[in-house]
């Protein structure tokens, strides 16, 4: 049983103190790590004014109605310091203001493009803050506004069924067998590639065995396979091929040795804008 849902857009900027009172700067943003059992808050980035930021573990902090409690004193903070935030987080840990919140998902589940209006979490029994999922739509947004919106989590993606397309999102639920992604089937994967832009649409396939990613490429629509297998290169794109039935092989070897009469930006261009860069200093 999950206790009540809390806003990450109502959570970060809160004021953060240590536990023993200290008040130390806001907070910044949250992460978790997508190869854990259950997507659970790792670790707190805070923010200080004229200090570098703090990377601070989040097993026992305290999130309160107006700021956030630390389970560590001030005097442990030297240990956290970290020149850059890329070195303080793990290999499949994201950001969720960073990488999640106003980026673009795809839902898996209801095979639609959309880009999140906030992040709902909650307590567990045991006192770990869990990403449910996103949300997303126009109620999340005026919410965020404090125009009203409703109920938080009408318009809700769980966690488990969404594809992120933010950079460093998509490369690591790539890497994650648990996700969303590696459940799909040859439809829902064509869906997929064909939701995303054309660089994650190739390294989503070239993710998959080549016998997966070819049958992905016959029931998507044959632009978008084109597309796709003429930005993978050359060696890629022929091992997919290759994975296919004779006819279909021989169908595709021809429309590829082609040149596309819409080859070029036009041609190459994805369906959606290009996943979002990191832009935190020194990630």
């Amino acid at each position: 049983m999950l206790g009540r849902v809390l806003l990450l857009s109502r959570l970060i900027g809160r004021e953060v103190q240590t536990a023993d009172g200290r008040r130390i700067g806001r907070l910044a943003d949250l992460s978790i790590r997508l190869h854990a059992e259950r997507p659970v808050v790792e670790q707190l980035v805070v923010t200080r004014p004229n200090a570098p930021a703090l990377v601070l573990p989040c097993e026992v902090t305290i999130f309160g109605s107006d700021h956030v409690t630390l389970g560590v004193r001030a005097a442990e903070f030297p240990r956290f310091e970290t020149p850059a935030l890329s070195e303080a987080l793990a290999a499949d840990e994201i950001l969720l203001k960073r990488d999640v919140l106003d980026t673009q998902i795809v839902d898996v589940a209801g095979q639609r493009l959309a880009r999140v209006a906030d992040v709902l979490l909650a307590r567990t029994p045991s006192g770990r803050l869990e990403a449910l999922g996103v949300e997303v739509g126009f109620s999340g947004v005026l919410r965020r506004l404090r125009l009203g919106g409703g109920s938080a989590g009408e318009d809700m993606v769980a966690w488990s069924e969404l594809h992120l397309t933010s950079e460093r999102g998509h490369q690591v639920q790539l890497a994650t067998p648990r996700s969303a992604v590696h459940r799909l089937d040859a439809r829902s994967l064509a869906a997929l590639v064909s939701r995303v832009d054309t660089e994650s649409a190739g390294e989503i396939l070239a993710a998959k065995e080549p016998s997966v990613a070819a049958e992905a490429v016959r029931s998507a629509d044959p632009d978008v396979g084109e597309r796709v297998l003429r930005a993978m290169g050359e060696s890629h794109s022929a091992r997919i091929v290759a994975a296919m039935p004779a006819e279909h092989a021989a169908h595709w070897r021809g429309r590829l040795a082609r040149t596309p009469a819409l080859l070029g930006r036009r041609f190459l261009r994805s369906s959606v804008s290009a996943r979002r860069h990191l832009n935190w200093p020194g990630a």
